[in-house]
């Protein structure tokens, strides 16, 4: 049975995701995604006006689909320590892995185009973590909103340099698993994420 509305607008989403990744924005044809998503180019069209919305409505895809995949830091353990160590950890095994870093590099060579969706890609990737780090950390340690964000902020920065803008730019091939999901992704050391957070969790001690 063919699928129709919100099921089909999923697929053919998903459908113009892998393409993109493939061939790029400019490569990448109406008629290779619709046929990837096993419809017509005019189903496509009613869906999408033009490649350009497509294009952005993809970019919103992967921020849905983010915010389920990270979740809260409160859904990995009980203890504040160890759920924030275990959310980092799902967190740069994310940002890390080559689909996402595909993305980010699609993201940037499309900047100028598509500032909307260099906009949302960003979001989708790193505002949305900080915000729960800092949602989490209010939460736990009854900081106020100010104080949780510049922690939250100083716990991305150290997460996030120099890993990601090494692996952005190709420097380090990490170890890797696979995962349909992300592609290949690294193997997370949770030895100095558990170092970065009693760290910081020490600090917002010693400041109270």
């Amino acid at each position: 049975m063919a699928k129709r509305g919100a099921e089909l607008r999923q697929q053919m989403l998903h459908a113009a995701k892998a393409i993109f990744l493939e061939a790029g924005f400019e490569r990448a044809s109406m008629d290779q995604i619709a046929e990837h998503a096993g419809t017509t180019k005019r189903t496509l069209y009613a869906h999408f006006t033009n490649k350009d919305n497509l294009f952005l409505a993809v970019f919103d895809l992967i921020l849905a689909l983010q915010l389920n995949h990270l979740k809260s830091p409160a859904d990995y353990a009980q203890d504040t320590e160890e759920a924030l160590v275990l959310f980092c950890s799902r967190f740069l095994e994310t940002i890390l892995s080559s689909k996402p870093l595909r993305f980010c590099r699609l993201g940037i060579t499309e900047a100028e185009r598509f500032p909307q969706g260099a906009v949302r890609l960003h979001e989708a990737l790193f505002d949305n973590a900080q915000a729960r780090i800092a949602l989490f950390l209010s939460e736990r340690l009854t900081t106020a909103p100010e104080a949780s964000q510049l922690l939250a902020q100083e716990l991305m920065g150290q997460l996030l340099y120099p890993r990601f803008t090494r692996a952005l730019f190709g420097v380090v091939e990490p170890q890797t698993v696979w995962s349909d999901d992300l592609g290949s992704r690294p193997a997370i050391d949770l030895a100095p994420i558990r170092q970065m957070v009693s760290a910081l969790l020490a600090l917002q001690s010693t400041g109270d």
